[in-house]
């Protein structure tokens, strides 16, 4: 090789070294992975049971649930309607539960990764909440992030938050779901009857004749009442559907019964029990959304077709609706260990204030019309 060449790849050698000896140099350098093992809220870890309110604040808006007496939670948002108490101890369980994993970024630019930017920042998809004592002491407050289900060493899972007015984000075992809307937490269960316990249904469309359907005894089936002679039950008719409407019916909004316009017109149905408890419920679309209204009271067991020939004890369901409570029901002793029955006036004060938005499906079930079923070829 000659010296001329030599030198030439020389040269080009030392050039490339101190290229990549630059960009070495102005790389910055990873910073060491910080774990920690700590309470995410040391506070609500110490007491748990301290906790009276939960601000839960989205870019959507924010909501506010309070402790009133004992277990009992209420949504401000909802005129203090009563929250599902177990979805709240679930929560607070979950939060004092966590703990600081690891250290993540403390650069605004990517907390939007995280899901950890600040509610009110442009596309903000965090959530942020703030739990505090009757005192108002804040027991823990964090922006809660993205969800991590692959952890290191034995947690399964984990959350990404960042402490409001801090640059630290953190992975934090743990966690929780969190619904984001009020009525998610609301308790949405209206009313619960037994469905087989239902001895008589009177239903009253809107329009058209009220017609009623009732069994002989609990467990019995329902059968359709005052059937004409040239009258018979559609086969495919499942009357049990009508009962089973007041079995665990669900809100899925509610508001003061004062705040809702309620039309002159609209549709009703009663279900009396063998239990001596009847519940009415009103029945009408306003604004296109189906609306509900309850009323309970104590009247005298529902009586079988053979017991009793005279006009039914409880009416008809609009004078059902407009009559005032009764005093008490007699106690029923249940012979076969099932729950007891609803005590009448308990559930009418319970329920008298509000007024509910039902499923579409239930609206429609006890708005049935009379015609619905029976057989469309008229023949007995």
């Amino acid at each position: 090789m000659s010296a001329r060449v030599f030198l030439g790849l020389l040269v080009i050698t030392v050039i490339a070294v101190a290229a990549a000896a630059i960009v070495a140099f102005e790389r910055p350098t990873a910073a060491p992975v910080r774990y920690v093992d700590q309470p995410a809220f040391p506070a609500l870890r110490a007491d748990p049971d301290a906790v009276a309110k939960v601000v839960l604040t989205t870019p959507e808006g924010s909501f506010t649930l309070v402790r009133e007496t004992g277990d009992r939670w209420a949504a401000l948002e909802r005129f203090g309607y009563p929250v599902d108490s177990d979805k709240v101890r679930a929560l607070v369980v979950a939060l004092a539960d966590m703990r600081l994993i690891e250290a993540k970024t403390r650069l605004p630019e990517r907390y939007a990764r995280l899901e950890v930017e600040d509610p009110d920042a442009e596309d903000a998809r965090s959530r942020m909440l703030r739990v505090e004592s009757a005192d108002g002491k804040v027991l823990a407050e964090a922006i809660l992030g993205k969800r991590q289900h692959r952890l290191t060493g034995n947690q399964a899972a984990g959350t990404y938050l960042r402490r409001p007015g801090e640059d630290q984000s953190w992975l934090a075992s743990g966690g929780a779901d969190i619904d984001t809307e009020v009525v998610d937490w609301l308790d949405d269960e209206i009313v619960d009857l037994d469905p087989g316990r239902i001895g008589r249904i009177a239903i009253r469309p809107e329009s058209g004749a009220e017609y009623v359907v009732r069994r002989d005894g609990a467990g019995e089936p329902l059968e359709l009442a005052d059937l004409e002679a040239d009258e018979r039950v559609s086969e495919d008719a499942d009357l049990e559907r009508l009962a089973g409407a007041f079995a665990q019916m669900r809100l899925e909004e509610v508001k003061p019964r004062a705040e809702l316009a309620w039309p002159a017109e609209h549709h009703a149905a009663t279900a009396t029990s063998f239990d001596g408890v009847e519940l009415t419920i009103r029945l009408a679309e306003i604004d296109g959304e189906p609306w509900a209204l309850l009323d309970a009271r104590a009247v005298e067991p529902a009586a079988s077709p053979a017991e009793s020939a005279a006009p039914a004890a409880t009416g008809t369901a609009q004078a059902a609706a407009d009559e005032g409570g009764a005093d008490g029901v007699e106690e029923v002793e249940i012979a076969d260990g099932s729950a007891p029955p609803p005590d009448a006036a308990a559930l009418d004060a319970r329920l008298e204030p509000w007024a509910f938005k039902v499923p579409r499906q239930l609206f429609e079930r006890l708005t049935s019309p009379r015609s619905e079923w029976i057989s469309d070829s008229g023949t007995s």
